[in-house]
């Protein structure tokens, strides 16, 4: 069985800080890691909101040059590697008239989604040219926690591209979703669980304080984000620490004497084994 295994990513530091530690944990057991970022590319002639969170980035005309360099060191940081797909993220579309589609930032978390129809095919697209779904051990999705447009774009462009796998040659594709941060940690989607989550089973994966430790190494290399997700460097780290104290709090699984925590991996079959997965038995 393939040792290898994916995460698909919106932007250059998802599935990092969503889900550093784990992969961590997976690479010193042995699995390959390789991170896909799909909207990595440099939109011209910027909008103002661009223009706005470019000076919070604080990198000038290279931003995203600079960003792709940011996830490599953060990506090697950890042993993983990167595959960027060069497609335009939110900030930068533009509809027909050349116009932004968002011209305010809470409208990349009130947007529907099924307008941006075009958008999900160029994914769908990029992600079946460069990604044989089924011949990962596992293909780890973002929820869409906080509903940023681009993750739901992500996730269900992903969804497509593993059912139309599913009937290759080498099996069928395993999807895993993974919990969006710092998103979920900004307790404004308080309907996920239902919405995003349901009908998914639950299965925790066990930590430990060194994979924490790295996760935060790596995400620290992400220094054009921080201050753009978090007041500060402490309150970063703070709640990356929060997270990992709060998962599975009161799970039958956790050793309470162990200095160890659960990560929460999602499946749409509660039979599929998860990489470094508790058993269920």
């Amino acid at each position: 069985m393939s040792r290898h295994v994916l995460f698909i990513s919106a932007h250059l530091d998802d599935a990092i800080l969503s889900c550093g530690d784990y992969i961590d944990a997976l690479i010193h057991n042995n699995y390959q890691v390789t991170i896909a970022t799909v909207f990595t590319g440099m939109g011209t002639n910027l909008s103002m909101l661009a223009r706005i969170l470019h000076k919070k980035f604080g990198l000038g005309t290279d931003t995203m040059d600079v960003r792709r360099q940011e996830d490599i060191h953060a990506a090697g940081a950890l042993g993983a590697s990167v595959l960027h797909l060069n497609l335009l993220e939110c900030i930068y579309r533009k509809n027909r008239d050349g116009s932004p589609v968002y011209s305010k930032l809470d409208e990349l978390f009130n947007a529907d989604w099924s307008a941006e129809h075009q958008v999900v095919e160029n994914i769908v697209s990029v992600l079946s040219e460069h990604i044989p779904f089924e011949q990962y051990a596992g293909v780890y999705v973002p929820l869409g926690i906080g509903r940023h447009i681009d993750h739901c774009l992500v996730r269900r462009s992903a969804e497509r591209c593993g059912r139309q796998g599913g009937s290759g040659a080498g099996g069928r594709a395993r999807l895993f979703y993974y919990e969006d941060l710092p998103y979920l940690w900004y307790n404004h989607d308080l309907t996920w669980r239902t919405e995003l989550a349901g009908g998914l089973s639950e299965r925790p994966v066990k930590l430990r304080r060194g994979n924490l430790i790295a996760k935060i190494n790596a995400a620290l290399k992400y220094s054009s984000q921080i201050s753009l997700l978090w007041t500060s460097r402490f309150s970063m780290l703070r709640q990356m620490a929060r997270h990992a104290r709060a998962s599975a709090p009161q799970s039958k699984l956790q050793d309470p004497s162990s200095c160890g925590y659960f990560f929460r991996v999602y499946t749409v079959d509660a039979r599929d084994p998860v990489p470094l997965g508790e058993s269920l038995t």
